[in-house]
């Protein structure tokens, strides 16, 4: 057993990772300097109990009172030598004493491997010491991952990799460690070990009271599951999102974030609980803590799919009420309140609509179903012949606001127009003036565009630039 117990500490003690050889002696050198420069016994309530584990911790003493490099290194050797006899020959296998200054030892001879093996055993026989011993082991992580910082910010991300990975090793209950191999490796691209560690450092940091660390703990399950969520590995970004969200309740990103990882899970039941709590989180624009007008259309949309009506309802009115000259939002509201056979509201914001895009075919018969179901017949009636009439039916296809302006895309779709009676109409050209609006609803720009005579099917591309900044949304009139 005692040979084993040699074996595996000098094996280790050989090991250097992955390092080069001026990588490794950049990691020897921080862990050696990082240490005490002053002597301190145990204080954790451990003993020697043997007189070579004694006389080793009185060479680690001189070792480093010493100021002669070689005389440090001779005399450090000696004690390594004592307490490997002592573990091997003389039954000290299982004094924590014995392992714990041996654990030491090894971090002033920089010998990372070793000094981890041999502080957790020592660990392991004595719990008591586990603090104290942990401190020893930070001491070593500090200069490490000053080392690491050091090689990125000289673009070095390899060799800072191989001390972070070095740190990690000594010190496994900070997040920070994790969180920057994380980085690191997503600034690389490989995203499925920046995920990976990601979770190391989310799950180092769970019980830290540290508040720089419970910062990096959080923004580390947040990643994890963003990235995962970007690959549909649903599980995982699930998993990381509930994780986040105990520590940070109030996130709506994360919530939206865990709400579309439970759709990918088809645990849709409890993705509408989330959507319902970001509905309720909705406001007007800028609103501390409140929905984003993109979060509550997305919400909607998946609540309008699961036949939740008035829950979907509830999301579009908020979004139209942050930004009313969003075109989708009345859409998708007008559809919502006819699904509901509210035709009051159905009326009201397909009205809202019909300004927005008056050649449209579906804006306008929603806004005749709207008089229709609240009764009023005559303007029911006038509706239809609008659309009867309808020359070309427009639809914008994309619109792409950006710093300085917008870029609008749309088609018009020739129509079998007629009169009430009948009677066909014959296609002609129309003029349409199209209008580039900021947040508050003002004209930032206008462009105007001919849509030719089209016979029925015939499409015709209209495609639009306006330049200004503070474009939000959009409408047209015909000229």
């Amino acid at each position: 057993m005692n040979a084993k117990i040699a074996s595996a500490l000098f094996m280790l003690a050989a090991m250097a990772g992955s390092a080069s050889a001026q990588q490794q002696r950049v990691i020897d050198d921080r862990i050696a300097k990082s240490m005490p420069n002053a002597y301190r016994a145990a204080e954790c309530g451990i003993k020697p109990n043997h007189f070579k584990v004694g006389s080793a911790a009185g060479y680690l003493k001189s070792a480093i009172e010493t100021d002669v490099p070689e005389s440090k290194a001779r005399i450090l050797g000696q004690g390594q030598k004592v307490l490997l006899e002592a573990i091997e020959q003389n039954g000290q296998d299982k004094n924590p004493a014995a392992w714990y200054y041996l654990g030491r030892i090894y971090l002033h001879q920089g010998d990372l491997y070793g000094a981890d093996t041999a502080l957790t055993r020592s660990a392991e026989l004595a719990p008591k010491c586990a603090e104290e011993i942990s401190n020893y082991r930070k001491n070593a992580w500090v200069g490490l991952v000053k080392a690491g910082s050091k090689f990125e910010e000289d673009k070095n991300p390899d060799s800072a990799l191989v001390v972070y990975r070095e740190a990690g090793t000594i010190y496994r209950t900070s997040p920070v460690t994790y969180y920057q191999i994380a980085a690191i490796m997503n600034e690389k691209g490989q995203i499925d070990s920046a995920a990976a560690y990601f979770g190391r450092a989310s799950d180092a940091g769970a019980n830290t009271k540290d508040t720089t660390e419970i910062k990096v703990r959080n923004r580390s399950a947040f990643n994890q599951g963003a990235i995962l969520l970007n690959k549909k590995s649903y599980d995982g970004a699930a998993a990381a999102f509930e994780k986040y969200l105990k520590w940070v309740p109030d996130d709506n990103e994360a919530k939206r974030g865990l709400a579309t990882a439970y759709r990918g899970q088809g645990q849709n039941e409890k993705a509408q609980v989330l959507e319902k709590d970001l509905v309720a989180a909705g406001g007007a624009p800028g609103a501390t803590g409140g929905a984003g007008a993109q979060d509550l259309m997305s919400a909607g949309v998946n609540l309008y799919n699961d036949k939740k009506y008035a829950e979907a309802a509830a999301a579009f009115e908020k979004a139209a009420a942050a930004e009313p000259n969003n075109r989708d939002a009345l859409s998708n509201l007008s559809n919502t309140y006819l699904a509901l056979k509210d035709g009051k509201k159905l009326l009201a914001a397909a009205t809202k609509l019909v300004v927005i895009e008056p050649m449209s075919e579906n804006a306008l018969k929603l806004q005749g179903e709207g008089y229709k179901q609240s009764g009023n017949v005559n303007d029911a009636v006038k509706t239809a012949e609008k659309v009867l009439a309808l020359p070309v039916d427009v639809k914008v296809t994309d619109f792409s606001p950006n710093a300085g302006g917008a870029a609008l895309a749309a088609t018009a779709t020739g129509r079998e127009a007629q009169t009430p009676t009948g009677k066909p109409i014959a296609a002609v050209p129309v003029g349409l003036v199209f209008e580039f609006l900021d947040a508050n609803g003002a004209v930032v720009a206008t462009q105007e565009t001919p849509v030719p005579a089209l016979t029925t099917g015939a499409a015709h591309d209209i495609k639009l630039t306006a330049q200004g900044a503070g474009i939000t949304a959009w409408r047209y009139k015909r000229k």
